[in-house]
């Protein structure tokens, strides 16, 4: 039997210049709790450390494995948390010799040989990792333990590739290791506490030249409605009042998406539904949006990108803004709160792209607006196409936050400063006119957050 450690890094850094810091979201950190569950099942184990919000995590880290000396830690990590992922592998190695570091994710899994320089890493988990951690502790040869790499003799072995989950086999989250009340997210990304995520697919078969497919790849993977269902049965008796689908696209399959909504009507789940991470205009209906609504969702969020067509074939999107338009028309018929996310900087884009994305996203009417200067991570197609073009301004990965404001690559068309400006300029532009404001009282009075939301407003960075 081993002892695991599985550590996620703090966020405190990469928020410390959001926008709209303090609307941001403190989720659990569900990959961590899918690799959990495979673990507890075969008795070994398993503790979480669970960072997000702690302002001296290596204190932490510190404390943690001097107590546990675990056997294996397992560290997941994304692209502008490298350098602190580095320095708690060497607090654990240097607390703890004998513990194996194993890091995944989707950095990881881009770059395994840099990572692998790192004397503190042992081995780097490649693509999906819910069941590789169990393997490589049951392993007696690593080399027949799927879709890791690791160092020996000086060299970096690659095991044969992992192939990829059929949907139903993913395990479910090892709830019993969180708090549940230690998660709470803000008024403005749900309507109630406590909040869950689920994953209901994997995969995006779409081009977009800022995504990476590294871990989860192109072909959509969906779990069956029966088995989403299911899933939502255990979180309602678990305690969540409210679910959050973190799925790349939970409506590219639209008949599935409906059968799924069908279920929930059937079983009368009565849980708030939150697509928060996007999904695509041109895979939703009327009929379809009105059976979301009947089930439980209230909100959706919408990949928008950007209010020029031209630039929306640059970044080989696939969508119309006749689509977008038609989508966000839909959704109010349907009585669901939207939300739209785009990009600033993009390749190919002026400052009319701009101007035209700005009276775009007015046009869309939705209820709340996110935008982000575009961030080419590695194993993108845009990172590659700038890197050929010797654009890259940095290749230090603690610069690649998208809230950092620090400019790692040089524009066609725009200096950076240029897109900070536009970029405060699109949420003043959106936020502060009368209509959106008008709108917003409205919405605000009927749901009693009147005063959270005018202090969020006094906080948010766009005002000054």
């Amino acid at each position: 039997m081993a002892t695991v450690l599985l550590i996620n890094p703090s966020m405190v850094e990469l928020y410390s210049n959001a926008i709209v810091k303090f609307s941001v979201p403190h989720y659990y950190p569900l990959n961590l709790l899918l690799i959990a569950s495979p673990l507890h099942e075969a008795g070994h184990k398993v503790f979480l450390l669970d960072l997000q919000w702690s302002k001296e995590p290596l204190k932490v880290v510190g404390y943690k494995v001097k107590s546990l000396k675990p056997d294996y830690v397992g560290l997941t990590f994304t692209t502008p948390l490298y350098s602190q992922a580095l320095a708690i592998a060497r607090v654990v190695k240097k607390v703890s010799p004998k513990t194996l570091v194993v890091a995944g994710g989707v950095h990881v899994s881009t770059l395994p040989a840099e990572t692998l320089k790192q004397a503190e890493i042992d081995i780097v988990v490649l693509g999906e990792g819910d069941f590789t951690l169990l393997e490589i502790i049951k392993a007696k040869n690593l080399q027949d333990v799927a879709g890791i790499a690791y160092n020996q003799a000086r060299r970096i072995i690659f095991t044969k590739q992992r192939e990829l989950l059929a949907p139903d086999e993913i395990p479910f989250p090892q709830l019993k290791l969180i708090n549940v009340s230690s998660y709470r997210v803000p008024h403005t990304y749900c309507r109630t506490n406590p909040v869950a995520t689920i994953e209901t697919s994997r995969g995006c078969p779409y081009g977009c030249v800022y995504c990476n497919k590294s871990v989860f790849g192109h072909n959509f993977r969906a779990k069956s409605a029966e088995r989403v269902v299911y899933e939502l049965k255990q979180l309602k008796n678990f305690g969540f009042r409210e679910v959050h689908i973190a799925d790349d696209g939970f409506t590219n399959d639209m008949e599935r998406a409906a059968e799924i909504c069908k279920l929930i009507i059937k079983a009368r789940l009565k849980l708030l539904l939150n697509c928060t991470n996007g999904i695509r205009a041109d895979r939703v209906s009327l009929d379809l949006l009105k059976l979301m609504k009947k089930a439980g969702f209230y909100r959706l969020s919408f990949g928008v990108e950007s209010g020029s067509q031209h630039i929306l074939d640059n970044i080989h999107k696939g969508l119309k803004l006749s689509q977008v338009v038609q989508a966000f028309r839909w959704c109010r018929i349907a009585r669901l709160e939207t939300v739209a996310f785009f990009m600033l900087g993009l390749p190919g884009e002026t400052k009319e792209d701009i101007k035209a994305t700005i009276r775009f996203a007015k046009l869309l009417k939705p209820d709340i607006i996110k935008l982000s200067i575009m961030m080419p991570l590695p194993g993108t197609p845009i990172f590659n196409q700038l890197k050929q073009q010797h654009r890259l301004l940095s290749l230090k990965w603690d610069d690649y936050g998208f809230y950092k404001g620090k400019p790692v690559f040089k524009h066609e068309y725009l200096t950076w400063q240029e897109l900070r400006h536009y970029e405060k300029l699109a949420y003043r532009s959106f936020y502060l006119s009368p209509s959106y404001i008008t709108h917003r009282l409205i919405y605000s009075i009927r749901a009693g957050n009147l005063v959270n939301d005018i202090k969020l407003a006094l906080k948010s960075k766009f005002l000054v």
